[in-house]
């Protein structure tokens, strides 16, 4: 297994603007896949997250209530698949590209989708990609409806889980909607920082 988080600090990528959310997902998944080459064919990405790009969904809806001419980048940006399909024609994956929208528990949602995923005979590993931002106004409000929380800062983490690897259980000391640093993905950064610390 292979690991890598990644943070607001994550260079620019060409034709995504405005928001961390693209850049971050893009920064975290190129770590692993670097470190880690393998058969694009025999691959799957999946990605979760609770809120998606708010940040880029909220700031083209602004500008279409002001009347404002709408930035073309801003459309495709604003759907989690689209820097999973820039992921996918760098490295040659040509495995499914999924993208999950869950409340409270990313990283449990993450591991039973690739151990269904890995029933396939035809795929081998599995990239597990979680991301969430700090937050927006309104964003801000659905996390207090759910009684969770955003992370304090903007954060992506992903993990390469291969068939040969057995599928890694949560810590147990994490809760099932766990809050706090690193909100919702706070499973997936220890269980990150535990595969990071074997490897290291």
């Amino acid at each position: 297994m292979i690991a890598a988080i990644a943070g607001p600090s994550a260079p620019p990528v060409a034709g995504f603007v405005e928001s961390a959310f693209n850049p971050m997902v893009y920064q975290a998944v190129e770590r692993c896949l670097t470190a880690g080459p393998g058969d694009g064919s025999r691959t799957a990405m999946v990605l979760a997250s609770t809120m998606g790009d708010a940040a880029t969904l909220d700031l083209g809806s602004r500008l279409l209530v002001a009347g404002q001419v709408h930035n073309p980048l801003l459309f495709m940006q604003s759907t989690a698949n689209a820097v999973l399909g820039r992921l996918s024609l760098e490295f040659a994956i040509t495995g499914p590209l999924l993208c999950l929208s869950t409340v409270a528990d990313p990283a449990g949602e993450l591991l039973a989708t690739a151990e269904l995923l890995l029933e396939d005979e035809e795929l081998d590993r599995i990239v597990l990609i979680g991301v969430e931002l700090t937050g927006t106004e309104r964003t801000t409000a659905a996390y207090r409806a759910f009684r969770t929380g955003p992370p304090t800062a903007d954060l992506a983490v992903a993990i390469v889980l291969d068939r040969d690897d057995p599928v890694p259980s949560l810590p147990p000391d994490i809760p099932p909607t766990p809050s706090g640093e690193y909100g919702t993905l706070r499973g997936l950064v220890e269980l990150a920082a535990r595969i990071q610390g074997t490897t290291s």
